[in-house]
């Protein structure tokens, strides 16, 4: 018969948590909670991350809470490095100086084309387009020869 196993183990489960000594007097790191079924939260009073620790297959085991805060401010670290990163690199005006000056950014500096820069890039793109024309055309031709 199981019901003397298990009134033992209350009562020893009850004499040793009333034996206990509070967590805040003994200076521990978890503060246990009951929850539904058995299960209890676990609240690590140093990081504050939370876990559920329920019982399963005889053995105990404890598994963490998700923690969509601590993903949101990790996020928000990584972007406002990533919004940093692309000032630097575009020289922005620095907002926190009273005239407006840009900032100063190492690596190379960016430069627009010059005119003879454009120029050449239209000229060989008008190039590129005559040559299609010209194709198109002696492919047009040859078909109509061949009907």
């Amino acid at each position: 018969m199981h019901t003397p196993r298990i009134l033992f183990s209350a009562i020893a489960l009850v004499l040793l948590v009333g034996a206990a000594p509070d967590a805040d007097q003994a200076g521990g790191r978890y503060r246990m909670t009951p929850a539904e079924g058995g299960a209890f939260l676990r609240l690590d009073t140093q990081t504050g991350a939370m876990s559920v620790c329920q019982r399963k297959d005889g053995r105990w085991a404890c598994e963490a809470v998700p923690d969509e805060r601590r993903a949101l401010e990790t996020e928000i670290d990584r972007l406002k490095s990533e919004v940093r990163r692309l000032e630097e690199l575009l020289a922005l005006p620095d907002p926190g100086t009273p005239d407006g000056k840009r900032a100063q950014r190492s690596g190379p500096k960016l430069s627009l084309p010059s005119e003879e820069d454009i120029d050449r890039a239209m000229d060989y793109a008008q190039r590129m387009m005559r040559k299609f024309k010209e194709r198109m055309r002696e492919f047009r031709d040859s078909d109509r020869r061949n009907l």
